[in-house]
């Protein structure tokens, strides 16, 4: 239990219709023609758009994308920062604080947030494919490169990748353990939280993704006073009132 974190105040990063994040590099050497090579072979998306001063800006439908690469560490140790909220990767700030470059991935001009977030995913991919990539910053955490590999594969086979669309936190209270979700407001959607849970922890940040996958998935609406479940015997109270973990108002499911 020793390394579950108390929760980070940050959200989600969604500035209008723009949903952004730092690709993180050993050093500045950029292979664009790999990763133009990966949409293609791994996503059927063909780029045939020039890079410019190591930075290309390509269309994928109705959305834009823009990736473009900095010659330096992500300022003021943000990325270091953020690598402490990744509860699941044990040397994660050690490894994000040796990066010395970063792209800056933007996906713009979206009305749907999940094919928004799922495009965003696939490009994520197809940058951390090279060689010389660490990992994603995406506030507030910074995903290990083989783990957010791992998860954005799914996505072939018609899966929500949830540990990479949405953050997961957890802490020890007095009472049991607490966790909460941090990006389900990009989707349109309250967060979600857990609150002094006797389950273990594994099971617990299970459930919460269980639960955020089908909110999204099925556009669910879950009210006050309804209960929740996913087996017959199964009915789990929601409350819906001022958030515990996180700003503002989030819903509370009795697990």
């Amino acid at each position: 239990m020793s390394d579950i974190k108390n929760p980070s105040e940050n959200n989600e990063t969604k500035e209008g219709n723009v949903l952004a994040g730092f690709v993180l590099y050993k050093d500045a050497n950029m292979d664009w023609a790999r990763f133009k090579k990966s949409l293609r072979e791994d996503w059927n998306i063909v780029c045939d758009d020039e890079v410019k001063d190591n930075a290309i800006v390509f269309r994928v439908g109705d959305m834009v994308v823009a990736c473009s690469l900095m010659p330096n560490p992500v300022p003021n140790k943000e990325a270091e920062e953020s690598a402490k909220n990744n509860i699941l990767w044990k040397d994660g700030v050690k490894a994000v604080s040796a990066h010395q470059a970063h792209v800056m991935l933007a996906v713009m001009n979206k009305f749907d947030p999940l094919e928004q977030a799922l495009l965003f995913a696939k490009v994520a991919y197809s940058l951390l494919k090279l060689n010389n990539s660490i990992g994603i910053y995406k506030n507030p955490t910074v995903y290990e490169r083989d783990f957010y590999l791992g998860f954005a594969e799914t996505i072939k086979d018609g899966e929500y990748p949830m540990p990479i669309l949405i953050y997961a936190g957890m802490y020890l209270a007095k009472s049991g353990i607490c966790a909460f979700t941090s990006g389900m407001r990009f989707f349109g959607k309250e967060e979600l939280e857990i609150i002094d849970s006797s389950k273990q922890p594994n099971e617990v940040i299970s459930f919460l993704y269980s639960i955020s996958e089908y909110v999204l998935s099925e556009n669910a609406v879950l009210q006050d006073g309804e209960t929740i479940g996913f087996t017959e015997d199964q009915k789990l109270p929601i409350k819906v009132s001022a958030g515990v973990s996180v700003p503002g108002t989030t819903i509370k499911i009795g697990y």
